[in-house]
């Protein structure tokens, strides 16, 4: 009885829990979603609401459910490799389009620094947040290396990007509906873009068109920025030092 009670006082049980009760969540999630497509039923926001949630009111320990669920942090890696077969699958089509696809990621990143740099400007907040917020919109490991090389904060940087993917799957394929974006190219390089891995397992559901697209936008994008961050950061601060702001 003592050996139970201590079980369930140490908060043991999310270890033991964790992997199961995230699997199953997100399949009944999909499900439902499926049934009813509706976006918001995301697979991935919702379960995240659930079981943080559920940390909260059992006071549970979250590195106990971190490391019950490493077999899952684990499989990220060759996830993100997998998404090059429909890449592979339209690389003809893809290839005879570069041009105007590298002006779009480049455009995107543009406007991703841009829009950073001007909301800490207008928020008054400190600057370490305007590199924090410029790469939160490539895949989570290239964003906290260039976040933590422009001096900005890398862990914020990752939640960011968490946040704005999951956001990304909900919203952007009804956002471009709602402004008749119809072209499927276009669809998955904006959602690869902005809302990068996540995104793109929701640009798969929608097209190999979409996923493949969204895998090219995903990389190219993230390969870009790791290039073109600190010219665009040291243009920035030389417009501070020039405009005084």
């Amino acid at each position: 009885m003592d050996y139970i009670t201590s079980f369930f006082t140490g908060h043991q049980w999310m270890y033991y829990v964790a992997l199961p009760l995230s699997v199953g969540l997100f399949f009944l999630v999909r499900a439902i979603q499926m049934k009813t497509r509706w976006s918001i039923l995301n697979p991935l926001l919702i379960p995240v609401i659930i079981i943080v949630s559920l940390i909260l009111v059992t006071g549970a320990d979250p590195k106990e459910y971190q490391d019950g669920t490493s077999v899952i942090t684990w499989l990220l890696e060759p996830c993100i490799v997998a998404l090059a077969i429909p890449l592979y699958l339209k690389f003809k089509l893809i290839k005879s389009q570069a041009v105007p696809i590298l002006i779009c990621c480049t455009v995107s990143i543009l406007i991703s620094f841009v829009i950073a740099y001007v909301s800490c400007h207008l928020m008054g907040v400190n600057q370490n947040m305007i590199p924090t917020l410029g790469a939160r919109s490539i895949t989570t490991p290239l964003a906290m290396d260039v976040s933590d090389r422009l001096g900005g904060i890398s862990s914020i940087t990752a939640c960011i990007v968490c946040g704005v993917g999951i956001l990304g799957a909900v919203i952007g394929f009804p956002l471009m509906k709602l402004f008749h974006v119809r072209n499927p190219k276009a669809q998955g390089l904006a959602i690869g873009a902005c809302a990068h891995a996540v995104g793109t397992s929701a640009a798969n559901e929608q097209g190999e068109t979409q996923g493949a697209y969204s895998s090219l936008s995903l990389i190219v994008c993230g390969v870009m920025t790791t290039f073109l961050a600190t010219p665009i950061f040291m243009l920035l601060n030389f417009l501070d030092t020039l405009f005084n702001w």
